[in-house]
């Protein structure tokens, strides 16, 4: 495994001994002895003098480490202590563990909350989080007051966070072109995927006149003098008075004078009522395209904002297969012989709302546990790249070779799921190799094929491939769904 995530680094003995058990754990094999003399030095340091540091680790150790028996309940533990001291780190994940529900009962109103008090003390992306949760089916039910998503959004914006930009952007671009715009083209001035494209059409330059480039200098003018140099501390007290930098900040944003920005009787920034844009919502209609092998489709399982997120997380951080391939597993190292993309694992330690409401959709609509999802991964294809025909159903002595080995108690890969967050413009078409089947999505489009037949056998007719992209790009996203939970208990 990797080294743990902020490790400690001061000279003092309690820091040189974290310091040490961490190097034991990433650099020597789960269950070795020098492994499990790291773990035990690491258990013993979290009731030392830099303890809150030690449970922080011992919480980001267990989530990547999930086939330890009884990992995810001590992740949760570990990070509800280091969060109820109020170490930043650990309350995010705690967040998305209560999301995942793996290890503590699923809690959408628990996550909100840790979310919110980060968003509280100026954290960014928890600013945008909560507004995207709050956007959810039933969310504003658990929120503590009748805060909107456009207005926790404004608020996310408020923060310079381009992301909030683009999805407030989205959400007022129909009722109000002008300013839409100007707030979907700021969240392209800071690198979020689709921006630009989603301006153009949805508000563009003909429509939005010379009001749309009033407001969009506005938002330019009023970022470029925020003062953002205090927020996002590392360690938060326990109060739930939100900080005097963020209150600064949205009345910051507020000073623009648009009509839809308002701060309200608490001196928070609101979006009035009047212009507060529509939920964007997803599909879960879903069409069979094939019986042998058992293919289906939904052609709008994922949302715009979702696919434009999922690409922007991991755009500046994709690699070829070589570098993120788990390798003692055969279908894995076959990606590096037959897909000539980039690609991103999505492991328990970049996940997020976003990943966690998809799994939670493909848990309900086919009736698998969370627990039998194998954590997702981004491919991305540029022209002349493609993914040569191959299966993902793992034959029984694989299965027997990562339980023995790689400790993987999932058994088989029963489905595989894709999720396409971009079509390319010509190209890239999945093929289903035995029925002839073609299938090009678009943005949004979800394709399930099952990797074994009714009766459970490896089906040979799941062969399959991404054809070669001859025009633009194309980016996927991938779960697949195995046959046991992939968690030690």
């Amino acid at each position: 495994m990797q080294p743990l995530p902020g490790a400690a680094t001061n000279s003092d003995p309690a820091s040189a001994a974290i310091d040490a058990a961490n190097r034991l754990l990433a650099e020597y094999p789960l269950f070795s002895p020098e492994h499990e003399r790291g773990y035990r030095e690491l258990i013993q340091a979290a009731e030392g003098p830099r303890g809150i540091q030690a449970q922080w680790l011992l919480g980001a150790y267990h989530l990547q480490v999930a086939v330890r028996p009884g990992a995810l309940t001590e992740a949760a533990r570990w990070l509800h202590r280091a969060a109820d001291t109020g170490l930043a780190p650990a309350m995010d994940r705690l967040a998305d563990v209560y999301l995942q529900g793996l290890g503590v009962r699923r809690s959408v109103a628990n996550a909100m909350a840790l979310q919110r008090r980060l968003a509280e003390r100026g954290f960014q992306r928890a600013a945008w989080e909560l507004a995207y949760l709050l956007d959810q089916p039933g969310a504003m039910a658990m929120s503590s007051d009748d805060l909107d998503a456009c207005s926790a959004f404004a608020r996310a914006c408020a923060l310079g966070y381009p992301a909030a930009y683009y999805s407030l952007g989205l959400r007022l671009a129909a009722g109000d072109p002008a300013f839409g715009r100007a707030l979907l083209l700021r969240a392209h001035d800071g690198g979020m995927v689709d921006a630009l494209a989603a301006a153009d059409e949805l508000a563009p330059a003909s429509v939005a006149g010379s009001l749309g480039e009033v407001w969009y200098s506005r938002l330019r003018d009023n970022m470029r003098s925020a003062p953002l140099e205090q927020l996002c501390p590392e360690q938060i007290d326990a109060s739930t008075v939100v900080s005097p930098e963020v209150r600064a900040l949205e009345a910051h944003l507020a000073a623009i004078d648009h009509p839809a920005l308002i701060l309200d009787s608490s001196q928070r920034l609101r979006v009035v009522a009047a212009t507060r844009g529509a939920p964007l919502s997803a599909s879960s209609d879903w069409n069979s395209l094939s019986d042998r092998p058992r293919v289906m489709r939904c052609d709008d399982f994922a949302t715009r904002e979702e696919c434009a997120h999922l690409m922007s997380k991991v755009a500046a951080s994709l690699a070829d297969p070589a570098d993120f391939v788990r390798r003692r597993r055969s279908n894995d190292d076959a990606e590096l012989e037959y897909f000539s993309g980039r690609g991103r694992p999505i492991g328990a330690m970049l996940s997020d709302s976003v990943v966690r409401t998809l799994e939670q959709r493909i848990s309900l609509r086919f009736e698998t546990p969370v627990s039998h999802l194998e954590p997702c991964s981004i491919l991305c294809y540029r022209p002349g790249e493609a993914y040569l025909p191959h299966v993902d159903y793992f034959l029984p002595e694989q299965i027997e070779e990562q339980r023995r080995a790689g400790h993987d108690p999932g058994g088989q890969r029963i489905a595989t799921f894709l999720l396409y967050l971009k079509a390319p413009v010509s190209g890239g078409e999945t093929v289903y190799e035995t029925p002839g089947l073609v299938a090009q999505g678009r943005r949004g489009t979800a394709l399930l094929h099952y990797n074994v037949t009714p009766a459970g056998a490896p089906d040979t007719d799941s062969v399959h491939s991404g054809r070669e992209v001859t025009g633009g790009e194309k980016w996927l996203w991938r779960c697949t769904l195995r046959e046991r939970s992939l968690y030690s208990v």
